[in-house]
């Protein structure tokens, strides 16, 4: 079950900076086919504000600063993004299939990265 501080609703997460959209664009912009940095960021903004599905899982990393990591992976599609703060997005990428296999699926992968201290 979700927890209540996940069961919020926001029209937008955008990256902390436009030099931030821009990095993670070039990174990863071209695994989802974005046209330019603002789509890549429309896309993260869809991905991180999705309903909970059986296919998207989801958990929280307190990180040594405080702030608190909301990251989510899809089954499916492998699509992994992270937010900060509830409002900032970190990252947006696709987890490669290896990645998630050695920790026996989406779902034990988050919790491998939930685990991490950063």
């Amino acid at each position: 079950m979700p927890s209540p501080l996940l069961s919020y609703s926001i029209g937008t997460v955008p990256f902390h900076s436009a030099y931030q959209r821009a990095i993670h664009f070039v990174r990863h912009g071209h695994e989802f086919g974005a046209a330019n940095e603002f789509d890549y960021e429309q896309m993260a903004d869809a991905f991180m504000a999705a309903p909970i599905h059986r296919d998207l899982h989801e958990g929280l990393r307190t990180r040594r600063s405080g702030d608190v990591d909301r990251i989510r992976c899809h089954s499916v599609t492998r699509h992994f993004g992270v937010v900060y703060n509830v409002v900032t997005l970190r990252t947006y990428y696709i987890v490669g299939i290896s990645k998630i296999r050695k920790h026996g699926g989406a779902a034990g992968f988050v919790v491998a990265e939930c685990a991490k201290v950063r």
